[in-house]
């Protein structure tokens, strides 16, 4: 499996050509399922003088799939974060090989990029062109790696391709022994225009610390992506783009049981905000980047009563369940992705 997650498309459905400056492979994944679900159309429905009809046609052609990484690792994370937030900023560690790549949600009505993937399954490689992230899942759970989920879905464009794949870029595991999570409230909330890697960047003053207390989280983006077949002679029954709806952020979590404060946070309303940060190894000898990731989510509330759950054996735990929102001044959401890739897309 190969991504040109270094170069776009330069219109939807362009190809890209396939070489080390324009592609990334991809590995760690549990395994590569492409699903073709194209529509087809039979005669069954119409009178055709026969029982069991005559005729068969591909209308349109489809293509979507979906990656685990369960070891989550930099650069297949921040491509696909990337991807699917759309608009990036990149900040270079002093004059190293080493770089932050800040994604936020694109302005409504700019597009979001698209790029060219292959895959080989069972002998069988193809190219498939008019690739945009539907969703993105990046999640966490004490003493084990984060793990990251993406649907891709394609315009339905596919050819047969020979091409050799690009390597993988070398990087170790996102570990959660690695991992930070900060929680503010109301007006203690004061969202940093970029993270410093190993403090917190959502406060005025000083921000619960819940590495402690926190079981697990799981943060989901979904671009709600919508195909356009379009009209026009000689489209091939393709999209001619994907353009999202009413883009939404999920965010849960879950925390060992305190005292009143969480449930507090419910029945008052709160306004809450949340960071959650990994910073492993230095990417760079002589630098302060490290690789990993920052997740910032500058407003929301919760949406459900944080009542403890367990049985008389176990430590007591609440849910958090998040309705994020915007705040009217930040992104609804901030990633920040650390490695060794100048520029994506």
């Amino acid at each position: 499996l190969m991504i040109s997650s270094l170069t776009k498309e330069a219109s939807y459905g362009a190809s890209v050509p396939v070489n080390a400056s324009n592609f990334q492979g991809v590995k760690a994944h549990t395994d590569y399922n492409p699903e073709w679900g194209d529509e087809v159309q039979t005669d069954k429905d119409t009178v055709s003088g026969a029982e069991h009809g005559t005729d068969l046609d591909i209308i349109g052609q489809a293509f979507t799939v979906g990656l685990v990484q369960p070891r989550a690792k930099p650069t297949f994370v921040n491509a696909m974060m990337l991807a699917a937030l759309g608009s990036v900023t990149v900040t270079q560690d002093a004059a190293l090989v080493a770089y932050k790549q800040k994604a936020v949600p694109i302005a409504v009505g700019s597009p979001l990029p698209s790029f060219n993937l292959i895959g080989k399954k069972g002998g069988l490689q193809y190219l498939h062109k008019g690739c945009k992230v539907g969703s993105a899942s990046l999640s966490g759970e004490e003493g084990k790696p984060a793990q990251f989920e993406v649907e891709i879905i394609g315009s339905g464009a596919r050819e047969t391709n020979a091409d050799s794949f690009i390597a993988e870029p070398s990087e170790s595991w996102m570990l959660m022994k690695n991992g930070y999570i900060w929680l503010e409230q109301d007006a203690n909330i004061s969202i940093a225009a970029a993270n410093t890697q190993g403090s917190e960047d959502i406060s005025s003053g000083t921000p619960d610390d819940l590495k402690v207390r926190v079981r697990k989280f799981n943060f989901k983006w979904n671009n709600n992506l919508e195909g356009q077949p379009g009209f026009g002679a000689g489209n091939g029954g393709v999209f001619q783009d994907l353009d999202y709806t009413r883009r939404g952020a999920e965010l849960s979590l879950t925390l060992r049981h305190a005292d009143a404060t969480d449930l507090a946070y419910y029945t008052d309303k709160t306004i809450l905000a949340l960071e959650i940060e990994v910073a492993g190894a230095v990417i760079a000898g002589g630098g302060v980047y490290k690789y990993g990731f920052a997740l910032r989510v500058p407003r929301f509330k919760l949406k459900k009563a944080p009542l403890p759950q367990g049985g008389v054996s176990d430590i007591l735990t609440i849910d958090y369940d998040c309705d994020v929102q915007d705040d009217g001044t930040n992104p609804a959401v901030i990633f920040e992705g650390y490695n060794a890739i100048a520029a994506y897309y």
